[in-house]
């Protein structure tokens, strides 16, 4: 990788990697992001530089008076809970205010803007708030100047929230990775929760209160980079990991099936360009936002994610000053979630998924069967894989799509071309054909000791 430093220092522009210029259309993580709908309509009655304008400025949440930074957003019932990070506008530190933000609770009735601020939590930055085993909540935050990991937690979504306590920590013979900022948390089955930190280190809890355990050290690409800002997730069938390298605004994409042994997948996961929206004449727009950091996603019931959220700002942040045209907020960012592979059977020389129907999605008429290839993700990124060699459709409306098995072969295999749309379609499967829940005892186990079921 070579880097070379812009002009404003601030910022250096990463070479790719060898090969990625060949990677195909709908081959990156990028490439699933969609057009934003609109909320209300677009204006340029409002803060930033032309870049941004016009905008609907109900995307995400923004305000006149305040600079918002970060959050994550969380659904129950029919409500959708954001907690962001917030500092005044007209702060004589302008978006250097940063460290002396506060945390704040705003609510929406749809997932990708109008929200509300409902209550101040207290002070603290880069929020996020995951459950807990027992069903109760965490928001984790950082503080400056203090210790970094620290949680406020409350019984429900809708608080009352205890104070900022210190998250326990375990490094269980591991050094600690660049201190204890900007840890991403992901609630599974069983009530534990996996963890990773700014560094990168894998870190587990049994019940998301239990102090957490560092399992594994740094599993980010080992090329250069200065990392932060990870997220992590899980479906049914793998976890997923995007760690932004700031400093080259360029994020990497990375997936494991057990939690542990990462694969960096090609293509850039997101870069600056990625927000857009279609106009009330159908044409796609573009707000150019300078940068784009602390990526959250919004999962649907089977742990697909369907809609990002990132913090974002018009300008260098060194350049937003007290009481100028400049600032930053949090934007919303659908994302193709992909399809279902709802059942595998694999023999010795073939393999059959069956790809369901879904409200929006009938297999046997949407999917454009003359494009789809089987492989592993790194070889569809590259347009490389087997083509279906026959298909039927099913009763319920879901069709069974047969390969010969390839030759190349990861526990994890995907599913990719075009549906009848022109739409990205893709789906994802595990050979052993199970379904990804948790890993099994790793706080006692040695790293290998998992399973899924």
């Amino acid at each position: 990788m070579v880097a070379a430093l812009s002009v404003s220092a601030q910022d250096v522009k990463r070479a790719r990697p060898a090969g990625w210029e060949n990677i195909v259309e709908g081959g990156r993580f990028m490439d699933r992001f969609e057009p934003s709908p609109l909320i209300g309509e677009p204006t340029s009655a409002c803060w930033g530089g032309e870049n941004v304008k016009p905008r609907d400025v109900l995307n995400g949440i923004e305000e006149k008076d305040w600079s918002y930074w970060g959050g994550n957003i969380v659904k129950e019932g029919d409500t959708y809970h954001l907690f962001v990070a917030r500092w005044r506008e007209d702060s004589p530190k302008g978006h250097m205010q940063w460290p002396w933000s506060e945390v704040v609770h705003a609510v929406s009735n749809r997932p990708d803007g109008g929200f509300k601020v409902m209550e101040v939590l207290g002070r603290g930055h880069n929020p996020e708030a995951f459950r807990c085993k027992d069903g109760s909540w965490n928001v984790y935050c950082i503080v400056p100047g203090r210790e970094a990991a620290r949680v406020y937690h409350a019984p429900t979504l809708n608080g009352p929230w205890e104070p900022l306590k210190r998250m326990g920590l375990d490094l269980n013979g591991f050094k600690m990775i660049e201190g204890e900022s900007n840890f991403s948390f992901c609630s599974r089955a069983d009530g534990s929760v996996l963890a990773v930190c700014r560094g990168g280190g894998i870190w587990l809890s049994p019940d998301g209160i239990a102090p957490f355990k560092m399992i594994h050290d740094r599993v980010y690409p080992k090329v250069k980079g200065r990392f932060e800002d990870p997220v992590l997730w899980h479906d049914r069938v793998q976890y997923h990991l995007i760690v932004n390298d700031w400093l080259g605004r360029v994020a990497w994409y990375l997936t494991s099936p057990d939690g542990l042994d990462w694969q960096t997948m090609p293509g850039e996961a997101y870069t600056p360009g990625i927000a857009k929206y279609r106009d009330a004449e159908g044409k796609v727009r573009l707000n150019d936002w300078y940068k784009y950091e602390r990526l959250k996603v919004l999962q649907d019931e089977y742990g697909r994610v369907i809609q990002a959220n990132f913090a974002v700002i018009d300008i260098l942040k060194w350049n937003d000053k007290s009481n100028d045209i400049h600032s930053s907020k949090n934007i919303t960012i659908p994302v193709n979630p992909g399809r279902l592979a709802k059942a595998v059977a694999v023999g010795e020389k073939e393999v059959t998924v069956t790809i369901a129907a879904e409200r929006d999605f009938a297999p046997a008429k949407d999917l454009d069967q003359t494009s789809i290839i089987l492989g592993t993700q790194n070889d569809v990124a590259f347009g490389k894989g087997v083509k279906v060699k026959s298909a039927k459709n099913q009763p319920n409306g879901d069709v069974a799509l047969t390969f010969d098995l390839p030759e190349n072969r990861e526990t994890v295999m995907k599913l990719f071309g075009k549906e009848t749309s022109g739409r990205i379609f893709f789906a994802t499967f595990r050979l052993d054909g199970q379904t990804l829940y948790f890993i099994f005892s790793l706080l006692n186990a040695p790293f290998w000791a998992y399973f899924t079921v």
